[in-house]
């Protein structure tokens, strides 16, 4: 059934001799009697139907009525239902519904405006007034409808445009994804925008550009930055080969200098000493217009930080990667100092273990969740799992990284000399570092069939081809752009974690996780990642009894250390030993 959008409550276009008809029926006046005394012989309320037309009529004061005056909707109700008016609430109902607001203003309510199917769906999102609706609307964003029971894509666009038909009066909502022009590439707080701009079209005022700045370095600087922004992208440049990089000193630096432009007021290449202090501290707490929830680069609702407070190691990474930049800075004369050698580095506690190895899947459970997405595999509509499939086995038979996976290629992937049926991929991994990897033969089923799935010959071994790529292209620009030719581009790292979270609530709400799955399970299943399954494998390796320099190999660690930790036994040690001490701590009290 298609969705109800008339939202709104429609502006009134009854005439007074509609009015006077409709008050000689509810007297229970002949019906006959009213069309010959009120409408002419060719009136379209007498071409529709006069007693349907007067019941509608009705029916409309009434809902007109209840919404611009709750405290008469009982009363109104009851009317409705047994067709009784009397003459004085007929007088009132036609005063109140025919006083609706000139304007909407945000305290309103959002039943002074909209049908009660409309509002009572609203209302049950504690969204009241028009001004709580609009601020929610700004929160989610364009998707902001989804989750919101009764309140489907049509309605929410009706809704939509409405508000931006009063945004005179209500306030801009989201406006869809940024499209830089000449008026729009201001800061926040400096120019006239409500919202941050990604650095890469951001622009700031001369005064703030920091071409002035105090520890400008007056000779010729080898970049020929002439501003802070063309020197932070300069450095940014450096990194364009290693894209997981160049997306965290991009966030760290943006985040920097935009502090310096709305908080510290001053530019980038003018901070002391004493402003490093203030933004370390600034980190541990940003302040409100810096925060909002998750969101596209591309969105007006993106800002530097998420609602999530930074870690301690998280605001040390910040300041480790701000200190590089200015050395670097320093190095090609752009600055003529570093302020950030003078800060001292917040305090990190030292995990015992820095990887979150606790994140790996149980050997049950990832057994469950390969046999449950083996057996959807096999229905022939499901070429998503048939990708997920092949992704997962790539990352947890193997030990990828999600970026090395995205970035596998067929002409890589050669026989094993060693196992007929098993293969080896050659990888780039971290520090542009190429290792060979072995890959199950379940692995090579699993790329047979997505690679079916994409109307290409697997078999064929020479192909410069990504081992896995979309079979569905969002309807954006710029997937649409990348994707132009088929099976040319494959995914990225961060597609593969959305493919990879899309895939894991497939399962948990397949009707047959409540036997397959416990509910220990499904916790696990909740915190995981696609990087806990390169955990999975290294654990489940060094459990099984692989030499740790093979495992260090295959995952592409710098120091065996690293690898180490997938051995459990030294934990498994202390904690057998400390409950040894405790039982004999029990012991020695029971004697005495």
């Amino acid at each position: 059934m298609a969705q109800h959008s008339d939202i709104i409550l429609p502006t009134l276009a009854y005439t007074r001799g509609d009015y006077t008809a409709l008050r000689a029926f509810c007297l229970k006046i002949p019906l006959d009697v009213i069309a010959d005394r009120y409408y002419s012989h060719d009136a379209p309320q007498l071409e529709t139907g006069l007693e349907r037309y007067l019941i509608a009529m009705r029916d409309d004061l009434i809902e007109r009525a209840s919404v611009n005056n709750p405290l008469l909707a009982d009363n109104l109700k009851t009317a409705r239902r047994n067709g009784h008016i009397t003459s004085r609430t007929l007088d009132l109902l036609i005063q109140i519904a025919e006083a609706p607001p000139a304007t909407p203003k945000p305290e309103q309510t959002i039943a002074m405006w909209m049908r009660p199917r409309t509002t009572a769906a609203l209302k049950a999102e504690q969204l009241v007034t028009l001004g709580d609706l609009r601020a929610f609307m700004l929160r989610r964003g364009p998707s902001w409808w989804r989750g919101v029971p009764r309140v489907g894509i049509h309605r929410a666009e009706a809704i939509a445009n409405w508000m931006r038909k009063h945004e005179a009066s209500l306030g801009s909502i989201y406006t869809g994804n940024y499209v830089p022009s000449p008026t729009q590439l201001e800061l926040l707080g400096v120019g006239q925008n409500e919202y941050m701009v990604p650095i890469k079209h951001a622009k700031a005022p001369d005064w703030l550009d920091g071409s002035a700045g105090i520890n400008r370095d007056h000779r010729f600087n080898f970049i020929s930055a002439q501003n802070d922004l063309e020197a932070i992208r300069a450095y940014l440049d450096r990194f364009s080969d290693k894209p997981h990089t160049l997306r965290s000193y991009t966030k760290e630096l943006e985040r920097f200098l935009y502090w310096c432009v709305l908080e510290a007021n001053k530019p980038l290449s003018s901070v002391l000493v004493t402003d490093c202090e203030a933004y370390k501290a600034f980190l541990k707490r940003p302040s409100a217009r810096f925060v909002g929830d998750r969101a596209p680069r591309s969105s007006t609702r993106w800002r530097p930080f998420s609602k999530e407070p930074l870690s301690p190691a998280s605001q040390l990474h910040a300041i480790v990667v701000i200190r590089s930049a200015f050395a670097y800075l320093v190095a090609v004369r752009y600055l003529a100092g570093n302020p950030w050698l003078a800060v001292k580095d917040p305090v990190v506690v030292k995990k015992v273990h820095e990887m979150q190895i606790d994140k790996a899947l149980s050997r049950d459970l990832w057994d469950e969740v390969i046999d449950r997405l083996t057996e959807r595999c096999e229905l022939p509509e499901n070429s998503q799992d048939r990708i997920a499939l092949a992704m997962m086995l790539l990352l947890g038979d193997s030990g990828l990284r999600r970026e090395e996976a995205a970035g596998a290629m067929r002409d890589a992937l050669k026989p094993n000399k060693w196992a007929y049926d098993a293969g080896q991929l050659t990888v780039i991994g971290k520090r542009s570092a190429e290792r060979i990897v072995p890959v199950s033969p379940r692995t090579l089923d699993a790329l047979r069939a997505h690679w079916i799935d994409r109307g290409l010959d697997f078999d064929k071994a020479d192909q410069p081809i990504p081992l896995l790529a979309p079979l569905i292209i969002p309807q954006h620009k710029g997937a649409i752009e990348r994707h132009a030719t088929p099976n040319v581009v494959g995914y990225t790292g961060d597609s593969l974690y959305r493919l990879f979270q899309a895939t894991l609530k497939r399962l948990k709400f397949d009707p047959d996780a409540i036997e397959g799955f416990t509910s220990e399970q499904f916790n696990e299943l909740e915190a995981a990642s696609p990087h806990a399954l390169r955990h999975t494998w290294g654990t489940l390796a060094v459990e099984d009894g692989m030499p740790l320099d093979v495992a260090q190999a295959i995952m592409g660690h710098q120091s065996p250390s690293t690898t180490a930790i997938y051995v459990q036994a030294k934990t498994k040690r202390i904690l057998e030993e400390g409950a040894k001490y405790f039982a004999k701590r029990g012991e020695k009290k029971g004697r005495a």
